[in-house]
């Protein structure tokens, strides 16, 4: 098995196990504090923080790889990451020192319905969130540093870390400082996970200390590094505007958006992100060898093997969307009226997720190629149309207008990002990626069709709940496959092809 086998299915694996930690973590608030006020203000604060820590682990992942590449080849890559770490920290300190200082004037300004206690949790959330990116911006730099080695589990282990420890401090903690103690379990999560991945290299393989701060490769760097990273954190910035609308909306409203998102989130997380990151490596070598067909083949599969994975399990999420929040979050504080709630803005956030997946897909064709531009255009032309269709889904349903319109925008950006990716690289094989999508598409529809035969006129929903979802998940997987076959889906075959030659060799 070859080392990339072995790196993905590690990575893949370490990633189930992050998004369920991370699916835990968000069990925990619901159960401590359900959809109350203080959730609201926890939520809305540390989403303006998070969006700078999401700008530093994502885009600096996608950046620092090809640069690593690059200067590997010079026989030079362990002194520009010495570089890109000691400039970053720099860069990421007075980010966090400003967002500190300035979190108790800008936090009222920009949430002015929450009442005083709203407020302080609020700003203080956001304090603590703003300390950590000092920080998380050298852990980024060495998550970009494992991707690079093809190390993509150690990469998910260090974030896991952080995600378990916020865990363990909203678990262990919530009695004495309440909401605080979320931020705080987070806060020790980085330091922690910054602490492994010293230890792990070592202080010799860590960084030279010796060796001054090269300046210029640092600027250098980070003229590619910010449009990917402002392309990144397009993402956050519409989940800000989101928040912003939501926050006017009443008590309730951000949490149970927050809730849904989440929950909805995770196949875009396990199955989309990941297999854009096992193909971005494939990529970035073909940019290397200059092998425009290799890159575009790379793309091509990718988008088909997301959608492989993605469509029956968004698909079968439509069907038991009621019973999968209801076995998430319903405990404690989170009541039934939360989960119906939470069930109608789920279904309606579900388009973003196949949108956003496949444009995981294509940013990565754009970051390789070192065209990261394109897509903060894209980006730009999505936030406009965020607040557009946020303002207008909003004032005709309410809060559920704001998820309508999260996957109105998914749409609005992969068409976007998809056809000037199509433009640059001189096209992909339509047909082949369509014939493709088609069946897929029809083996989907064929195991849809099967759960709602059985849960509506077999009753099978007058089952316990978790038997119920077993059973369910079992059969749509079984049909879903079935049909993959009697369908004669290309990738299938592939990966089975694959599959046999290595039991033969």
């Amino acid at each position: 098995m070859s080392k990339l086998r072995i790196a993905s299915i590690l990575f893949l694996l370490s990633t189930f196990f992050l998004k369920f930690s991370s699916m835990f973590r968000d069990i925990i608030i619901a159960k401590l504090f359900g959809n109350s006020y203080v959730t609201d203000a926890y939520i809305a604060a540390m989403t303006i923080p998070n969006a700078l820590i999401l700008f530093m682990l994502t885009g600096m992942k996608d950046a620092f790889l090809p640069s690593y590449y690059k200067y590997s080849q010079l026989g030079k890559g362990f002194s520009h990451l010495t570089n890109i770490v000691k400039g970053t920290f720099w860069i990421s300190f007075v980010i966090s020192v400003a967002g500190a200082l300035l979190s108790p004037l800008f936090i009222p300004k920009l949430y002015p319905d929450f009442n005083n206690h709203g407020t302080q949790i609020a700003i203080w959330t956001a304090v603590i969130y703003f300390l950590s990116v000092a920080i998380v911006g050298v852990n980024a730099v060495y998550e970009g540093y494992f991707d690079a080695q093809k190390m993509f589990s150690f990469s998910t282990f260090s974030q896991t870390i952080v995600v378990l420890c916020t865990i363990g401090g909203a678990l262990f903690l919530h009695r004495p400082m309440g909401i605080y103690s979320v931020p705080f379990g987070y806060f020790v999560g980085t330091v922690f996970s910054f602490l492994i991945k010293l230890f792990y290299l070592g202080p010799r393989r860590f960084i030279d200390w010796k060796q001054p701060m090269d300046r210029e490769e640092v600027i250098s760097f980070y003229r590619i590094f910010l449009p990917i990273g402002l392309t990144i954190a397009v993402g956050q910035v519409n989940l800000f505007v989101n928040t912003l609308f939501a926050a006017r909306l009443g008590e309730g409203a951000v949490s149970t958006l927050n809730y849904a998102f989440r929950l909805v989130s995770i196949p875009q997380a396990i199955f989309g992100v990941t297999i854009a990151t096992i193909v971005f490596p494939l990529l970035a070598e073909a940019k290397a060898k200059n092998d425009m067909a290799l890159f575009k083949a790379g793309i091509e599969k990718g988008l088909t093997y997301m959608f492989l994975f993605l469509a029956p399990t968004v698909a079968g999420m439509l069907v038991l969307m009621k019973e999968c929040v209801q076995i998430v979050y319903e405990r404690g504080a989170f009541t039934a009226s939360a989960t119906a709630q939470t069930s109608e803005y789920a279904f309606l956030y579900i388009g973003s997720v196949l949108f956003y997946s496949i444009q995981a897909v294509i940013a990565k064709g754009f970051y390789t190629l070192e065209k990261g531009h394109y897509m903060l255009r894209a980006g730009i032309v999505s936030i406009i149309a965020n607040i557009i269709f946020n303002a207008i889904f909003s004032s005709m349903i309410g809060a559920a207008g704001l998820a309508l319109s999260a996957s109105f925008v998914g749409l609005v950006y992969s068409l976007i990002t998809f056809t000037t990716l199509y433009k640059i690289t001189g096209g992909f094989r339509l047909s082949v990626i369509g014939k493709e999508y088609g069946k897929i598409t029809i083996s989907t529809l064929a195991m849809v069709a099967v759960l709602l035969l059985v849960k509506y006129e077999l009753h099978a929903d007058r089952l316990a709940i978790i038997p119920y979802l077993a059973f369910m998940i079992v059969l749509g997987a079984a049909v879903y496959f079935v049909a993959l076959w009697v369908f004669k889906v290309e990738s299938v075959k592939e990966i089975l092809t694959k599959k046999r030659r290595k039991e033969v060799s």
